[in-house]
């Protein structure tokens, strides 16, 4: 739509003022510049009056960056600019006040052209966008401030690296759960000074730490602190990416994480120590579901394999799936993998196998052999957290080699980082192996009173102390009832009962 009248002189105009980086709070810069503003409308007698303050405090221009997001007030300044053709204008303090991206310049000038749309700056004076010269000479000033944005973005970055690289505190994020924090200044983003433990939310992450090593899931542990009414550090319910955030980083360990990695010591308290961080680290790795597997409702869910398709997958096997049989829940060789051609009931199943699972559980000698098998790991777990460590310090190294290294080198650096990081890898599987076996914390003499109000992760906790699999056989025709032959028991590891 064409100005109605482009001659008229302007009657409203709309003040924008943005600062981005309020620390404290209390929006002193823009109101410097919003001050600044009505003192050039007055001394530059521009005329007409002052419509409204359109104010985006705290909210960056620059596209590029990570704390960037719509700015409202500048989208309502625009659309006020639509709403009466040439007669508003914009007072600012200076053009990168209104722009640092030169996509969103090219869309205001088209916006400028079509509305007759006078702009006049603190800084700058006019900037006459119906001009071509006038136009060039705002893509500059944009050009300019995008490259000062960019500028800055990189020190931020170099910043990051440098504080990372000294253990120091990023000056950004929530408080972490675990520690109080202690800050300089007042507002969202005022300045960290350091970070102490909290007593009682350490304590808690050395609960979750240790319960999650003795063979409880995370969904087990969501559930209690829920149920405890222990909050995030946010203040709100805990779910289990946040619990495993938290228990995987390496900032309870007291060490410093950049991108993801651990690249040494941290300045502020550790909670656990590096050898438990490690074990917590491996296990949360190894738990880790593909996207599209499949959560276990039923307890012995995994636990069951068809005889038949006992050598498929490599000896692997097949799992049976729960399914629906002649209207009952039924274990099945499913017909996508196996041979489905073995069918058990799954109630009658799992009463089978819970009463060889507290059998076994509640036998003192049965106890002691399965405590000393897993004291045992204690000194495979040091070798191999020592193996870690060596081989993710020189990984360090070498990465540094090839960010300053010649050309020459950095094929023999690559696969060097490339072996070393496979070697990590495998260590991390075989310690999670290690870790991951349960504690015998639910296990005891009166276990067989307790069974049958114990949740799936608690009774899975204690199947993977004595069963490494369960073989399905097959049904001798004619019986229609269960039968308990049917059913081979493979024992986690060779244990004497008495």
């Amino acid at each position: 739509m064409p100005p109605q009248n482009p001659g008229h002189p302007v009657d409203e105009w709309i003040i924008y003022v943005r600062i981005s980086d309020d620390r404290e709070g209390r929006g002193l810069g823009v109101e410097r510049q919003e001050q600044l503003a009505r003192s050039l409308h007055r001394t530059a007698r521009l005329g007409g009056r002052i419509l409204t303050v359109c104010c985006d405090n705290d909210l960056t221009a620059n596209d590029k960056s990570s704390r960037y997001k719509q700015r409202p007030n500048y989208n309502r300044m625009v659309a006020l600019l639509r709403g009466r053709p040439g007669r508003r204008g914009v007072i600012t303090y200076h053009t990168d006040r209104l722009h640092r991206s030169p996509r969103e310049l090219e869309d205001f000038i088209d916006v400028a052209e079509k509305y007759s749309v006078p702009v006049r700056t603190v800084r700058s004076g006019p900037i006459d966008l119906s001009t071509a010269s006038g136009r060039l000479n705002a893509r500059i000033a944009c050009a300019v401030a995008k490259h000062e944005s960019d500028q800055k973005s990189e020190r931020v970055r170099d910043k990051a690296a440098q504080l990372a690289a000294s253990g120091a505190i990023g000056n950004g994020g929530p408080r972490p759960f675990g520690y109080t924090r202690i800050y300089q200044g007042e507002g969202e983003r005022r300045k960290i000074l350091r970070d102490d433990i909290n007593p009682e939310e350490a304590d808690i992450i050395r609960q979750c730490a240790r319960r999650a090593l003795d063979g409880d899931t995370m969904r087990t542990i969501v559930r209690w602190l829920n149920t405890e009414g222990i909050p995030t550090s946010t203040g709100g319910q805990w779910t289990q990416r946040a619990l495993t955030f938290v228990l995987r980083s390496g900032r309870i360990a007291g060490l410093r994480e950049h991108r993801r990695q651990i690249i040494g010591k941290a300045v502020w308290p550790a909670i656990i120590s590096e050898e438990t961080h490690q074990q917590l680290r491996a296990l949360l790795d190894s738990n880790q579901r593909s996207p599209g597997s499949r959560v276990r409702i039923h307890w012995l869910s995994g636990y069951v394999f068809c005889s038949r398709c006992a050598d498929r997958n490599d000896g692997r096997g097949v799992k049976m799936r729960v399914g629906k049989h002649a209207g009952k829940l039924k274990y099945i060789c499913p017909s996508d993998e196996g041979c489905n051609g073995r069918v058990i009931g799954m109630a009658d199943l799992e009463d089978l196998i819970g009463g060889f699972v507290v059998g076994w559980l509640t036998d003192p000698k049965i106890l002691r052999q399965i405590a000393a098998r897993q004291a045992d790991t204690g000194n495979a777990t040091k070798a191999l957290l020592d193996r870690i460590d060596a081989d993710e310090r020189r990984l360090v190294v070498l990465q540094g080699e090839l960010d300053d290294g010649d050309d020459d080198d950095l094929p023999e650096v690559v696969a060097s980082i490339r072996r070393l990081r496979g070697r990590v890898r495998e260590a991390r599987a075989e310690l999670a192996g290690l870790s991951a076996a349960p504690g015998l914390r639910l296990a005891g003499e009166d276990l067989a009173e307790r069974w049958d109000v114990l949740d799936l992760d608690q009774k899975q906790s204690l199947l993977a102390l004595v069963v490494k699999r369960i073989l399905i056989g097959p049904a001798v025709r004619g019986r229609a009832w269960f039968d308990p032959d049917r059913v081979d028991i493979e024992r986690a590891y060779e244990m004497s009962h008495p």
